[in-house]
């Protein structure tokens, strides 16, 4: 019997290990699940490309290098790399980015899309983006595809980013529907977000309370009200 899918669409290499790299070990390390990652840019407008005097394609082929390496500590059965303008894709006609996104749920027909909530966390537009196209494109393809059962989106409780000194968008309560355990899995995890090697420094100066390292991480549910707050993805009540 096959296991079930898991397709994480997010917009910058690290945000796959950054923001739910605890959880894509758990699934994928464990077998539970396969985990795909779509990521919709290469990352070549990072802060740190003049830091480390790249250009802009030098800055995008280390940083596809680096994802390569996460993925595979993390277990990612594949990583698919678009070439979308990083910090441009409110500009792109939202047409391109459905069709892309469309495409590979289509051919991978996941039980399960995973990305960033309406604020995207960090605010970045990118992160926004990438949550509206997954949005339009689960509500179009669950109606064709039986398999694809949820919509999740990744972040922090509000309380807790409340806390940091930097402006972040969370979780709000009533909206938290599962808290995945990973602590298990935290090594793969750090791996992976060293594997990031370029960007080191975000993971020094914006790793408040030591929360992309955190015993749990979290999610919230599109047109969903669990019960109880979930410790599983893939459970449907």
């Amino acid at each position: 019997m096959s296991v079930p899918r898991i397709l994480s669409v997010l917009a910058h290499p690290d945000d796959e290990s950054f923001l739910m790299g605890g959880t894509i070990a758990r699934y994928a390390r464990s077998g539970e699940a396969e985990w795909y990652l779509l990521t919709l840019t290469r990352g070549e407008a990072s802060r740190h490309r003049r830091r480390l005097n790249l250009s802009s394609d030098e800055m995008a082929a280390r940083r596809t290098t680096e994802l390569t390496a996460a993925a595979f500590h993390l277990g990612i059965a594949e990583v698919f790399i678009r070439s979308y303008p990083d910090g441009g894709l409110r500009d792109l006609d939202p047409r391109l980015l459905i069709h892309e996104v469309e495409t590979l749920v289509r051919q991978l027909a996941p039980a399960v899309m995973v990305t960033f909530d309406v604020q995207g966390g960090s605010l970045h537009p990118d992160h926004i983006v990438a949550h509206h196209v997954s949005k339009h494109v689960f509500c179009e393809q669950r109606e064709r595809l039986p398999v694809l059962r949820r919509l999740a989106f990744g972040g922090l409780p509000e309380e807790m980013v409340q806390r940091f000194p930097r402006n972040l968008a969370g979780i709000p309560s009533d909206r938290l529907h599962a808290r995945i355990p990973v602590a298990e899995y935290r090594e793969y995890e750090r791996m992976a977000i060293f594997a990031h090697e370029s960007v080191r420094p975000d993971v020094e100066e914006y790793n408040y309370e030591n929360w992309m390292l955190g015993e749990f991480e979290y999610y919230s549910f599109f047109q969903e009200r669990p019960d109880a707050v979930l410790r599983d993805l893939l459970t449907i009540p």
